[in-house]
Formats: structure tokens, sequence, C-alpha cells
């Protein structure tokens, strides 16, 4: 005897509930945030980043555990099946989806210095080194980490068990966009438009790898670096934000889309995937 297939709407509201319930940890520990630690005068001190750090850890910690509660009790699954797979394995993929945004983020730094817009350091360079190091935590932490398992992990997989491919990298993709929109109470088009393309992008490495990994190392990368031009005393960019931004977004999104959709992951960097 065969088991009727259970109703779409029964699943569409299944996966609602689950996906409500991930997204509650993650956004009410980054709408408390700026409460705790308002804006400081200088966001390069240490005690600053530290204090980001802190927090950081326990928004990952709530959040990881809610979804490991929901894989586990309400999927019947495990934390692999949601892409948060270990570390051990995820590793090389995080360092892979760091090295695509630095390199062409980089090179493009170097065209516009040679153009006559050069990013300058201001500090001496154990300062740049502790605050290159605490910003890199406090980005993977509080940002990274705790996002990519939500979005790219737990919410793709919920959305994979009603749609199929494409449909889940552009629905979690806006619901990204609109979390985006509500924590931060901006519906800035420029700023909807970052946040939609990072939410495919970082979907589309999700995908081909099935992992959060790759997702994790190019949103750290990327934030790391934007936060230290746009924000930090520590370097000193003579372009304008629309230079910054074609270096630290538009360039290092294009050339990462084009190379991975083309040569897909290297062999060395995740086994399990071929390619392209």
């Amino acid at each position: 005897m065969t088991t009727a297939p259970e109703p779409r709407s029964r699943r569409l509201a299944s996966a609602a509930w689950r996906i409500a319930l991930a997204l509650l940890p993650l956004g009410a520990g980054l709408a408390i945030l700026p409460a705790l630690l308002p804006a400081a005068p200088d966001p390069s001190a240490p005690t600053t980043l530290v204090l980001r750090i802190a927090a950081g850890l326990v928004i990952s910690a709530v959040t990881l555990m809610v979804i490991a509660l929901l894989v586990h009790r309400a999927d019947g699954g495990r934390l692999g099946d949601a892409g948060v797979t270990s570390i051990r394995s995820g590793w090389r993929l995080a360092l892979w989806g760091a090295v695509i945004w630095i390199a062409p983020a980089a090179a493009t730094f170097g065209v516009l210095a040679l153009l006559g817009a050069p990013l300058r350091i201001v500090v001496s360079g154990p300062e740049l080194a502790g605050t290159v190091g605490l910003l890199l935590l406090a980005v993977l932490i509080t940002e990274a980490l705790p996002e990519e398992a939500v979005f790219r992990g737990y919410v793709a997989a919920v959305l994979g068990t009603v749609l199929r491919g494409w449909g889940v990298i552009v629905v979690q993709a806006l619901l990204f966009t609109l979390f985006a929109a509500v924590l931060r109470q901006n519906a800035h088009p420029a700023d909807l438009s970052l946040f939609f393309t990072m939410g495919i992008g970082f979907g589309y490495l999700r995908m081909i790898t099935g992992s959060i990994w790759m997702p994790i190392g190019f949103h750290t990368a990327f934030q790391t670096g934007a936060q230290l031009v746009l924000s930090h005393g520590a370097v000193d960019f003579e372009g304008g934000t629309g230079a910054a931004m074609l270096a630290l977004g538009i360039v290092p999104f294009s050339v990462a889309a084009i190379l991975v959709s083309t040569a897909g992951v290297p062999r060395i960097v995740h086994p399990g995937t071929a390619a392209r």
C-alpha cells in the first residue's frame, strides 16, 4: 500500500514555519546588537572589535543550536543535509571562496592605483594586522557564519522540499534581501540589489558544492574588505565610493561568477565536485 503524497499547501506551511524559526535567533540577535554596541567613534578600536566578536559568538551559537534542533527534530536529518558540513572538509572551500574574492579585488585596486586612485595604509604594520585580524573574526562570527548557516544552509534545504534548482536559489536570495531590508530599515534600490546579488551568488556556490563553507569564505573576505576600506581608518582610498564598490563588489563578483560557472571548483579544493 502506497502513502498518498503530502498536499502542497501543507508542505508550504511546514516550510514557512521552519524557516521562520530558523530566522528568529539571527534576526533577534542582529536587531539587538546595535543597542548593545552603539556606534563607536573608532570602529577599528580593539575593544569595539572584541565586543563584536563576543556578541557574534552568542549569535552564532544560538543560531546553530536552533538549526541543529530543527534538522534533528523537525526534519529527522543531519546538519550535513542542511549544508552545515564539517570544518575538516570545509576549510579548503572557505579558503577558495576567500581567494576568488581577494585576487580580483586586489588586482582592481592595483589598476585604480595606476590610474591615480591608490589605496594607502595609514597605520603601522602591526596595527593594520591587528585590525584586519579582529575585523575578519568579527565579520566571520557575527555575519558570515550565522547568515550562511541560515540562508544558504537551512533555508535552502527547506526550500528544496518545495522547489528545485534555481527556484531555491532565487527564493532564498529574495528572503535574504527582505531580511536585510527589514533589519536595516533601508529599501534603497542599490542596497537591495547588492543583497540580492549576494544571495544569488552565494546560493549558487552552495548548490554546486553542497556546503555553506565556500559562501562563508567569499562572504567573509568581501565584508572584511568592504568594511576595512569604507568604514575603518586603517586605510585611505583616494577614489570615490563608486570606484571602491567597483573593486570591492562588481569586479570580484563578476570574475567569481565567470570562473565558477565555467571552470567549476578545483578537485583539490572539493573532491566531490567535478570541474565544469
